[in-house]
């Protein structure tokens, strides 16, 4: 039905027929600009068109009746000022009504629509400056009585003539803004008769203009009303005359009561598929809340327990001897300390603990990373096959949803195997998106990244493919899935420019091949390896930590480096000691959860005191604290546990330089 409504109004016009008719009249809501009166879109050509047409023969009219007033007043020229009567009469009779006159003639050229409102200001701009120059000629006090001639101005100009409000405005405070000038600095009108014309004149300035606003803004609303009123009547008819073709079709009362009732149970049953859909988000987004909030907790913990076991065997390898068998042991135990890092770190990403930015990547490591998550849930059943070209060019997007279309493509593709052995089957490849292709793949050529994630299960029936998309449609028994894996997938790839293609043969298995355009590699770096060339000092720090064993690790690497430390596992304490001699210390190094006094509380409290003092906060994790909102408030540097030696001796040294600069 909507498809007929293509030629009787404005995309902004039917998007809101749509609303009244799903929610009443209540919803209406005019896309108007508050200040110009003004729609939005081609709904403004429309009006405009449509005003000319009403306003024409309206506007002529005024503008004539305005030259007989203006011509008529011209008595009063003779009886007030006999001697300036010829002056006065070559402003109404050889400039103003002329002017006018112009205006009138030009109505009826074929180019006076797209200057009509431009022209009518112009008219009355003009018969307001003609009466402001009388006022200036005349002497007074006879000059005080043209004052009234403005004010009939301003009530043709914002109530009979048919100008917009914005145009309006324009003239009338022109002529108001002239009048100010001729009254207070080229006459000397007295200082009563002043406030008094001001007084009318402003008030009648204003009056009108509300009164000009408000006859545009209630025409705009009927024109409006009226286009609204089109679309339903043509709903109207397109639902009459295919109510007549369901009336021809129809043999018996007893079909249409069917028909009817069939529908009924439709409509209820999407009712109540989406109801179910919508608590199945509620429970599923409070369990992601919950997980992140969990996620979160052991980060911090675990983070802190981390730290002293990365920082001693640091230490350890910088005292063992080289090519010593214990520095070997060491190195396996700090691999593995690093690559626990690594995990709360996934862990984090994948409860949407961190922030979603789009960033050049490289996608191999990332669905590698992947792999080895998944592999720790599905059973040893499933076998896992990758075939992962790491030569591919980066492409620009979030990291965290890469993660996140991989583990439910992977988790959809289990589900699909859970009840026999299978191949999980994950691959990366560059192609490249030819002219021929680009339709059939709705993609524009050039070349992008495909990654094709294929299981062996049990297939997806054809007469579903089409909705598998779709949010919350899914094949899984109640309670085992909201539906919303592949409806989230398909909305980040298309959101990345990207398209997803789904093939699949039941009792043979599924593939689902992805496609992210690619950029060009100049110019994109990997990241540099934190390992580099360890930079002490002879600098005073003060550190703060609740764990006494992360103090003092802290303190021992630190002084390793050349550093005096004194250390704290109280903040009240360790503030306590910094406002006794603030510039003992020439940095301070504090964790962020800590009791009684936080670690921004803590560093806000003696950068109060010393505004140039560095501070570096050492975090396990915090929702509060994120490194740019610790830099808002002044903190130098923001470092995550585990510490490791070389990230907290730059931290340290960046703190240091960027205050002395």
């Amino acid at each position: 039905m909507d498809s007929l409504l293509g030629d009787v109004a404005a995309p902004e016009i039917r998007q809101q027929a749509r609303m009244r008719s799903e929610h009443g009249p209540k919803s209406l809501n005019l896309p108007l600009n508050p200040f110009t009166l003004a729609f939005s879109g081609s709904l403004e050509t429309e009006y405009l068109d449509d005003f000319f047409n009403k306003s024409l023969k309206q506007a002529r009219l005024i503008l004539l009746s305005g030259i007989v007033f203006y011509g008529i007043f011209g008595f009063l020229d003779a009886k007030l000022l006999p001697g300036a009567k010829g002056t006065l009469w070559i402003i109404r009779y050889a400039v103003v009504i002329p002017g006018i006159l112009a205006v009138i003639v030009f109505s009826f050229s074929s180019r006076f629509k797209q200057y009509m409102q431009m022209c009518l200001a112009a008219a009355i701009t003009l018969s307001g400056l003609g009466i402001v120059i009388m006022i200036l000629i005349a002497p007074p006090p006879a000059n005080y009585s043209y004052y009234a001639g403005l004010i009939l101005v301003l009530i043709f100009g914002y109530v009979f003539l048919r100008i917009r409000f914005i145009w309006a405005a324009v003239a009338g405070w022109t002529i108001v803004a002239f009048y100010e000038i001729a009254s207070i600095w080229l006459t000397a009108t007295p200082m009563e008769v002043l406030l008094n014309n001001n007084f009318f004149i402003l008030s009648a300035n204003v009056i009108g203009m509300f009164a000009c606003y408000s006859s545009e803004y209630y025409s705009r609303r009927d024109f409006y009303l009226v286009k609204l009123l089109e679309i339903e009547q043509e709903k109207v008819k397109s639902a009459n005359l295919e109510l007549e073709e369901r009336v021809r079709e129809r043999t018996s009362q007893l079909m249409r009561s069917n028909e009817e009732l069939v529908r009924e149970v439709e409509a209820h049953r999407r009712a109540e598929e989406e109801k179910k859909g919508l608590e199945n988000q509620l429970r599923q987004a409070q369990k992601m809340e919950a997980i992140g909030t969990l996620a979160g907790g052991i980060a911090h913990d675990f983070n802190n327990i981390l730290s002293p076991i990365i920082g001693y065997s640091e230490m350890i390898i910088d005292d063992a001897p080289e090519k010593s068998p214990l520095t070997n042991k060491i190195e396996q135990i700090l691999m593995a300390a690093t690559r626990a890092k690594e995990l709360v770190r996934h862990i984090l990403t994948f409860s949407r603990q961190t922030e979603q930015e789009l960033l050049p990547l490289e996608l191999h490591p990332i669905i590698k990373e992947s792999l080895t998550l998944l592999r720790a849930s599905i059973p040893s059943t499933i076998e896992i096959r990758q075939k992962i070209d790491t030569g591919c060019r980066p492409v620009l997007a979030d990291p965290t949803q890469i993660h996140q279309v991989l583990i439910n493509l992977c988790t959809n593709a289990f589900h699909a195997m859970r009840d026999r052995d299978g191949i999980l089957g994950v691959e990366m490849s560059e192609v490249e998106i030819g002219a021929a292709d680009c339709m059939a793949m709705k993609l524009d050529p050039g070349r992008y990244v495909k990654i094709s994630v294929s299981d062996t299960g049990h297939g997806i029936p054809k007469n579903i493919l089409d909705r598998v998309f779709e949010p919350y449609f899914t094949t899984k028994k109640p309670g085992e899935g909201t539906g919303l894996g592949l409806s989230v997938v398909h909305g980040i790839v298309k959101s990345n420019h990207g398209e997803i293609k789904l093939y699949s043969e039941p009792g043979k298995g599924t593939t689902v091949n992805i496609y992210l355009p690619c950029i060009e590699s100049d110019g994109f770096a990997p990241k540099k390896s934190s390992r580099e060339a360890v930079t002490g000092g002879n600098e005073s720090i003060l550190i703060v930590d609740d764990e006494e064993y992360i103090v003092t690790m802290l303190n021992e690497m630190l002084e390793r480096l050349g550093y005096h430390v004194t250390r704290f596992t109280d903040s009240t304490k360790a503030f306590a000691e910094f406002r006794k001699d603030p510039y003992r210390f020439d940095l301070i190094i504090t964790d962020q959860t800590m009791p009684k006094m936080t670690g921004t509380e803590l560093a806000e409290e003696c950068m109060r005191i010393r505004p140039d003092l560095p501070v570096v906060v050492c975090t396990g994790f915090s929702e509060i604290l994120s490194e740019e909102k610790a830099r808002a408030i002044g903190i130098s540097e923001y470092v995550t546990k585990p510490v490791v030696k070389n990230e907290i001796a730059s931290a340290i040294r960046n703190a240091l330089a960027s205050r002395r600069s």
